[in-house]
């Protein structure tokens, strides 16, 4: 399987291209949120797209002494890759946000990542940070690597101060830890990742 294109939407979510094991074309739009492994590694891809529009951040500087500005400048929405063998390569798309408040729309030209004839001396790099926004997007796709979002607990006339925790269902509590831990789900805590540990304390104790 080859993701070939592969694009984060303004949802947040993910719609994405790969060619399976039987040659077949396949596109999936992803409802998931997601993860803040996918959103770095495309950031990653900030800097080539940078000094392949010839953005002014650019000038005259090598691919490692860009400026940190362009990170909040710039943006690199997707990416798609084309032809095959030396001749393969990616197109980068993305914008910039300039300064009145718009937005304008980047799309970097073609460049092959391993070909004689290319010009771009950071080929190399590119198809690395390319291979790791596939391997997050496969990722995303067929691992169930999302981000999990924080909902909002019922309290009462909007004050925790007016539930008290005697109301908690002791069983209710128990079942979802449970549910959670067998659908393997991933909480992101502080911006680190953990999952929950089955609990060996009895259903009372877990709302002590």
């Amino acid at each position: 399987m080859q993701i070939t294109k592969a694009k984060i939407t303004k949802d947040n979510t993910i719609v994405a291209t790969y060619t399976n094991e039987n040659g077949d074309t396949v596109t999936i739009e992803g409802k998931n949120i997601v993860h803040k492994d996918l959103t770095a590694a495309f950031s990653e891809l900030i800097p080539h797209l940078t000094i392949l529009c010839e953005q002014k951040e650019a000038d005259g500087k090598l691919l490692g002494n860009l400026p940190d500005e362009i990170y909040s400048k710039l943006e690199v929405a997707g990416y798609s890759i084309g032809g095959s063998d030396d001749s393969e390569g990616v197109t980068l798309t993305g914008k910039r946000f300039l300064m009145s408040k718009k937005v304008l729309n980047l799309n970097a030209p073609f460049t092959m990542f391993n070909n004689e004839n290319e010009e771009y001396e950071y080929a190399l790099d590119l198809y690395e940070c390319v291979q790791k926004c596939s391997y997050e997007v496969e990722q995303y796709l067929f691992e169930k690597k999302w981000a999990i979002v924080q909902q909002e607990l019922p309290f009462k006339d909007g004050e925790a101060s007016d539930m008290p925790f005697e109301d908690i269902n002791p069983d209710a509590v128990a079942e979802a830890v449970e549910g959670f831990e067998n659908a393997g789900v991933t909480f992101i805590i502080n911006g680190e990742e953990a999952k929950p540990k089955k609990s060996r304390k009895s259903k009372k104790e877990l709302v002590a």
